[in-house]
């Protein structure tokens, strides 16, 4: 149980803890978020009007996290996400490496391609919706439901982390005006 514990945090943990910190972060310095909500309610419908974060204002939104937002937002939202960003970073990489030559390139200019890499789109946006039957497969182990909690925490620790970063970002640029603004009058 332990080390199934440790691997979660390793495998599951960080990256989604990462991954939210990024995400909250860019998303309170883009002001999609504010700062005066709980992150637990921030996707809640009845703070839509102070947070550009939803549905709504989803043309206003950077690419990520639009996709954020059309899979659910909050924790659900996000793991679907990174879900997303780790099967195609995988197709990806899997068929350069093989790849033999020019005709493999060639080959994906014909129709019979396109239709097949439009499906695997959408057979993939499929999986990372539903995401919690995605990663069993991929991570072999008894207790599925302690990765999930330990993803869970990961996600609150990177929201807020990254909430408490600007938030200190801001304060010390503060500082700086003011300390600026109490000296400036020193020197005439």
């Amino acid at each position: 149980m332990l080390i199934d514990i440790i691997k979660a945090i390793l495998f599951v943990g960080i990256p989604v803890g990462a991954f939210s910190f990024v995400m909250m972060y860019y998303a309170y310095k883009n002001g999609y978020l504010t700062t005066d909500i709980a992150i637990e309610d921030a996707f809640k419908k009845h703070n839509q009007e102070y947070v550009s974060l939803s549905r709504k204002n989803k043309k206003e939104l950077r690419y990520f996290h639009s996709k954020w937002i059309s899979f659910g937002g909050g924790f659900y939202g996000l793991v679907a996400l990174l879900t997303f960003i780790i099967i195609e970073l995988l197709q990806f990489s899997n068929f350069w490496l093989g790849v033999t030559g020019w005709h493999d390139i060639a080959a994906l200019f014909t129709l019979d391609s396109l239709i097949n890499m439009f499906v695997d789109a959408i057979k993939n946006m499929v999986a990372a919706a539903i995401w919690f039957t995605y990663w069993p497969d991929v991570f072999d182990t008894p207790n599925f439901i302690a990765w999930i909690l330990v993803a869970y925490v990961g996600y609150r620790l990177g929201a807020n982390l990254a909430k408490k970063h600007l938030v200190t970002q801001r304060e010390i640029k503060l500082n700086a005006i003011r300390e600026s603004k109490i000296k400036a009058p020193e020197l005439d």
